[in-house]
């Protein structure tokens, strides 16, 4: 009896409850993949090779689904949703279910659109909706600029809007980045880890079990999806939407901790941090959709535009232009971390300035290859 109360006490210590649910979410993923994987290929639900599309055969799609169902068993069993946290904020994680329920929302839309290929504008009502229960009902949403564009309180009616815009934005951005094998899993474990340390650090314990579980849940899918062969998959419109509906609940609860003038670790910058830690996708979005629209298209409209269009046009793999973008990522939080007493709004134009800079660069060089290669054809 002894030794079960001794269990029974540890087990339920916040570091060996994160540790053990990151470890649960890997393995609980890595054996449900292949089970989808294999209704997949029985149902023949495939993504197939087009024009746009960089794999040359058809692939089992749905692995969001994995994903999904990994961290909502894990959290559900792992994450205390009541109580008082280091900090003395009431219920750390009373707001479970609302981001269950959003994440449920998100799936159904996202398994729809991989299976009939739904319009954007009724993808966006659904993420609109599933927001909206994450915003308003689990109250998990920006509460503060912090600074940014000198702005700082805003109302709640305001933080509301705000909040909706930035995961409108957030969950579309990692809907786009999902182009090349293992980008969207890569930042995605990198923005879990990230945030997930500083939840640590913070004594926030119910959301770094939800980060470490939503890193153990993506690991086994990367391996799957950039690794595989036999046992490829790809996450869909499922997974990538998923997935951008994490980092939003990630990005909203540490902009609200730090916010907190009581907080052991405290960012003067926390917006433009959290911005640095998903820049890749973010500023890949904006810079297609200001294309898009200034050649008189739809900014929906997909095409080859996106950062890892250009880098495998350069002549890199899935791997190794995932590999660059993810240095790339790690290299614009590490700025904004050693930066950050310069402010939000410094930081943000210079982040900015720097991605511009380098995305022009790659499309230089492709556009070189380009001329290069037609040249050669002539002379041929």
């Amino acid at each position: 009896m002894q030794a079960f109360d001794n269990f029974y006490f540890h087990f339920f210590q916040p570091q060996y409850r994160i540790a053990t649910a990151f470890f649960v979410a890997a393995i609980l993923n890595f054996y449900t993949i292949p089970v989808i994987i294999r209704i997949a290929r029985a149902k023949k639900l495939y993504d197939f090779p087009d024009e746009r599309k960089n794999h040359g055969s058809k692939v089992p799609t749905l692995g969001g689904i994995g994903i999904f169902l990994t961290v909502s068993i894990v959290c559900l069993t792992f994450i205390n949703t009541c109580g008082l946290n280091s900090s003395g904020v009431s219920g750390s994680l009373t707001s479970l279910p609302p981001i269950i329920a959003g994440f449920t929302i998100i799936l159904f839309i996202g398994i729809k659109d991989d299976l009939l290929n739904i319009s954007a504008w009724k993808k966006l009502i659904a993420e609109i909706a599933a927001l909206f229960v994450l915003i308003v009902v689990g109250d998990v949403r920006l509460n503060s600029m912090q600074g940014m564009f000198y702005i700082t309180h805003i109302s709640y009616l305001q933080s509301v809007a705000l909040s909706l815009f930035a995961g409108i934005v957030i969950v579309n951005a990692f809907n786009l980045i999902d182009g090349i094998d293992g980008l969207a899993a890569s930042v995605t474990m990198l923005g879990s880890l990230v945030f997930g340390t500083y939840f640590l650090y913070t004594f926030e314990w119910e959301y770094a079990v939800l980060a470490f579980t939503i890193l153990g849940a993506t690991i086994p899918f990367f391996l799957y999806n950039a690794f595989g062969h036999t046992n490829k998959i790809f996450m869909g419109d499922t997974g990538s939407l998923i997935l951008g509906f994490a980092m939003t609940v990630l990005v909203f609860r540490f902009n609200t901790m730090n916010s907190m003038p009581n907080m052991n670790i405290h960012f003067t910058a926390g917006p433009a941090f959290s911005f640095a830690v998903i820049i890749l996708p973010m500023f890949d979005t904006l810079r297609v959709f200001c294309i898009r629209i200034f050649r008189g298209g739809s900014p929906f409209k997909a095409d080859r535009r996106h950062i890892h269009h250009i880098l495998l046009d350069l002549g890199f793999t899935h791997l190794r232009a995932t590999l660059l973008l993810i240095l790339i990522n790690i290299a614009f939080i590490a700025f904004a971390y050693y930066f950050n007493h310069l402010g939000n709004s410094m930081l943000v134009y210079i982040m900015i300035t720097v991605a511009a800079a380098l995305s022009w660069l790659a499309i230089w060089l492709r556009r070189r290859k380009l001329i290069s290669l037609s040249e050669a054809e002539k002379e041929m």
